[in-house]
């Protein structure tokens, strides 16, 4: 009876002890689990762009024509083949100006020959100018010689020479008077013709003898006055003469150096002219715009590898400049995702983890990839860029622009 009673005992107590685990275990299962560690099992999603590694930009580059409107163009989004024409250009504005640019070079040719004419011209009558000039001044520096070793000494023995031909003449006169008055004295009666004579002897003395002071002032003048100043002028006249020949030739050599100038300026607009016609001639050629490889044509400018949000207005009719992006050629064989990342983003992403890309267009299709690149400064405001290395097979239907949810963990 006490075995069966200790027996009862035991399995009850065992009983209890497996309820009670049980329960315990089932109030650990039920037990809330911390927040942030499930923050942290949960995957970050950003969108993405899928973006061609391989582009190319077309613009019609026809620096010579400017603006060009677009006559036809292949549509958007459309396949094309390397080589194939997918933008023509209208050609009536590209021939206006090549006849217009064809005109200016006759007119151009005209003015550098007549530029040519004139400086040869020019030259020669240059030559002239030069060789009186050089005369003008060898007259001068004769005139200023002569003077010196010549007429300045003439002078002034003219000066002294005059004085002594007045003194001599003097001296005659008066040595006439007194062999008259001699002779006259010995008579003791005096006609009146021997005075006659007398008197015109005495006046003549008195003549030669005003003549004689008059002739003093005047050389003396001549010597100390005119003979100093025309030393004077005279050397100023050939200074002139010797700066008004230096003034010439410096102004016959710059005149010449001006109208070099001018004629070379001709001719190197001459020469521009027949360059830029060649040019254009040139571009001419290349009315049309051909793929340069395989790919996907899209109108306008991709930006991060999306296309505009506002409708591209590049159609036939419209008007292109000439570094416009007129359409982007896309090799949808080849590409990655674009993402733009919050700082917040950024501090949790390291280059080299791994993500998940799920393609808009398939949801359902998740492709590997891992994080390729990621900016340390932001390219706008806050905004940092990253790019997704796409290491798993995406479905045909995806195409570069189009989106993606990226989903990455640690």
């Amino acid at each position: 009876m006490n075995c069966l009673l200790n027996l009862m005992t035991r399995a009850a107590i065992a009983a209890f002890c497996v309820s009670l685990s049980a329960n315990s275990l089932l109030a650990l299962d039920d037990a809330p689990k911390d927040k942030e560690t499930e923050k942290a099992a949960e995957p970050l999603k950003v969108q993405g762009t899928f973006e061609a590694t391989q582009s190319s930009e077309l613009t019609h580059g026809l620096d010579q024509f400017g603006a060009l409107e677009i006559k036809k163009i292949v549509p958007h989004g459309t396949e094309v083949k390397q080589g194939q024409t997918v933008i023509w250009f209208d050609t009536e504005s590209i021939d206006k100006k090549l006849s217009a640019a064809e005109i200016d070079i006759r007119l151009a040719r005209i003015t550098a020959a007549d530029e040519q004419f004139a400086y040869d011209q020019f030259v020669a009558a240059q030559e002239l100018d030069r060789q009186d000039a050089e005369r003008k001044r060898q007259s001068a520096k004769q005139a200023y010689d002569n003077y010196l070793q010549f007429d300045r000494d003439r002078k002034i023995k003219s000066a002294e020479f005059d004085i002594e031909m007045s003194k001599a003449s003097l001296e005659n006169a008066a040595e006439e008077l007194k062999q008259l008055q001699q002779m006259y004295d010995a008579d003791d009666l005096t006609e009146e013709s021997e005075e006659i004579v007398l008197k015109r002897a005495k006046r003549a003395v008195e003549s030669a003898q005003f003549r004689l002071e008059s002739t003093e002032i005047r050389s003396k003048r001549i010597i100390e006055q005119s003979i100093p100043a025309e030393d004077a002028s005279t050397e100023a006249a050939w200074e002139r003469a010797q700066m008004t020949y230096e003034k010439t030739i410096r102004d016959l050599d710059s005149a010449k150096k001006k109208r070099d100038l001018e004629r070379r300026k001709a001719a190197d607009a001459l020469t521009e002219k027949e360059a830029n016609f060649k040019d254009l001639r040139e571009q001419r050629k290349s009315i049309v715009i051909q793929a340069p490889g395989n790919g996907i044509l899209l109108y306008g400018e991709l930006s991060r590898g999306a296309l505009n949000a506002k409708p591209s207005p590049i159609k036939a009719g419209a008007k292109v400049s000439t570094d416009q992006v007129i359409a982007t050629l896309v090799q949808p064989k080849r590409m990655r995702v674009r993402l733009t990342l919050s700082e917040a983003d950024l501090a949790s992403i390291q280059a080299g983890d791994s993500c998940v890309i799920k393609p808009a267009i398939a949801p359902k299709t998740e492709v590997k990839g891992s994080i390729d690149s990621l900016a340390s400064v932001p390219f706008m405001g806050t905004k940092f860029d990253a790019t997704v290395k796409i290491t798993g097979k995406l479905p045909e239907a995806v195409k570069p622009t189009m989106t993606a949810t990226v989903e990455l963990t640690k």
